[in-house]
């Protein structure tokens, strides 16, 4: 779920980090594949999905198609295909039980499922509290967004992807928020992929972004006893230095104007005779992490200025920024002594 303003000249402005979670049509798909499970067991799935893939992939195709056209209205039965290898599989694993048997002794199933041959029947509600899970988690996480200060103002909701076709989202959807325009637009399972063709060709239309992380790059520091934990302790030059401290650059929710470097960070060498200077990026998914070894860090990549120059010793150093392009974020190093000598590395901003 993302969430942008339109801007005067046409370009968009994102005012809240990409969010969200495993609430798409995917999440309805495996209501149904649980709702097999409860009758034939968890065994059973499991060795027809092992077993016959082609088979799975048929009644997951089946599923697809009548999943698109249940209304919130439905009164009607509906009917699935199921293949005949997961009734010789269940067989197989249960042998002598009978399907229609466990249909009829399970108190939730009862009257609302029948299962004949290769084909299963279920009552209109059944059918559609498939889509309960996944409809509620999205419309709390939408509740949640627009209480935000930054959002709550936000005055359209614009469903794309394969799951925006599906009439229960869209009715659930303009339910929770009538005093929202809701937008359906034509194909929208093919939407999002439209757009970043679209992106590919035009990536100046996205002309600010918010972090969905937080940059920064490994230093050292001085050696703090009451501070820094004795394994992060290391020697340079006779010094004592605590190693992989996280230097933030961009702190995760910060709004970010595409193509325009940020803040600007000097570094200096931390031994006399070093010829280059390391400089490691590194993400987190905390605000202010301390150290880039913390769970919540990833190594980004490496940016390396040599220096091989060594007479100035100690007083040697270079500024360093980042600058975020639409899905890049570019690292540049700039030796303080001589502007010319400059290295820059690109990396993903995306993740």
């Amino acid at each position: 779920i993302t969430v942008h303003e339109v801007q005067d000249n046409g370009t968009l402005k994102e005012l809240h980090k990409a969010n969200g979670g495993n609430w798409g049509g995917t999440k309805v798909d495996s209501s149904f594949r649980s709702l097999l499970a409860s009758i034939v067991g968890n065994d059973v799935i499991e060795a027809f999905t092992t077993d016959h893939k082609y088979d799975y992939l048929e009644l997951l195709r089946d599923f697809e198609m009548k999943k698109r056209t249940i209304q919130p209205n439905l009164t009607d039965k509906v009917t699935f295909k199921v293949p005949m290898n997961l009734l010789e599989t269940f067989r197989e694993v249960n042998p002598g039980s009978n399907i229609q048997t466990l249909v009829t002794s399970n108190a939730t199933l009862k009257n609302q499922l029948t299962w004949t041959g290769d084909k299963i029947r279920m009552e209109a509600n059944l059918v559609k509290a498939l889509f309960d899970e996944s409809c509620k988690k999205i419309l709390d996480h939408l509740h949640q967004l627009f209480s935000l200060p930054n959002v709550k103002d936000v005055t359209s909701i614009l469903l794309v992807g394969g799951f925006a076709e599906s009439p229960m989202l869209q009715e659930t959807v303009r339910d929770a928020f009538r005093n929202k325009k809701v937008i359906v637009p034509q194909d929208a399972g093919l939407a999002v992929l439209k757009g970043a063709v679209l992106y590919g060709h035009e990536p100046k239309t996205i002309s600010a972004r918010v972090c969905k992380y937080t940059y920064g790059i490994k230093i050292l520091k001085t050696f703090e006893s009451t501070i820094h934990p004795q394994s992060k302790k290391v020697l340079r030059d006779g010094d004592e230095m605590c190693d992989d401290i996280f230097d933030v650059h961009v702190c995760i929710g910060k709004l970010i104007k595409v193509g325009e470097p940020q803040v600007k960070k000097h570094y200096v060498v931390s031994e006399r005779r070093q010829n280059k200077i390391n400089f490691d990026i590194y993400t987190s998914t905390e605000k202010e992490p301390t150290y880039t070894t913390d769970i919540s860090c990833t190594r980004l990549g490496t940016l390396i200025l040599h220096m091989p120059d060594t007479s100035k010793g100690m007083n040697r150093g270079a500024f360093v920024h980042m600058t975020f392009s639409g899905t890049e974020i570019t690292v540049t190093a700039v030796d303080k002594d001589d502007p010319t000598k400059t290295v820059s590395t690109s990396v993903d901003f995306l993740g």
